[in-house]
């Protein structure tokens, strides 16, 4: 049997979460005040995701960087990979809130975005 604790990222109230996996892979949590946290535990030990954010440059300097975000939770395994690459990407002006800088990442269907207008 092993016993996990998190904090539910899901919605403000933060529940702190027991999660106990038997030895049949059964997982049962507790602390959750709303059915988020159940969903969020078994997403946590299974396939844990996240936004993720960043900025890129423009291609005309390095002083002029543009916020980015991914359109969907990103497989954390996929998250350093996605860095380096953002991080070595350059982005012509001007840009408007919601172009989208890389397209289908990896093969994963997410996309980056840009968080913010620039010209």
């Amino acid at each position: 049997m092993k016993k996990f604790n998190k904090i539910c990222i899901n919605c403000p109230a933060g529940c702190h979460l027991d999660i106990t996996v038997d030895d049949n892979n059964q997982i049962s949590v507790s602390g959750n005040t709303c059915p988020r946290g159940l969903n969020y535990a078994r997403q946590e030990l299974t396939d844990p995701r996240r936004i993720v954010t960043a900025v890129v440059f423009a291609d005309c300097c390095k002083r002029i960087c543009i916020p980015v975000k991914s359109n969907a939770p990103v497989p954390m395994e996929m998250i350093p990979g996605l860095l380096k690459t953002l991080f070595a990407t350059r982005v012509k002006l001007p840009v408007s809130v919601g172009d989208v800088i890389l397209r289908d990442f990896n093969g994963s269907g997410i996309d980056i975005v840009s968080a913010s207008e620039i010209s």
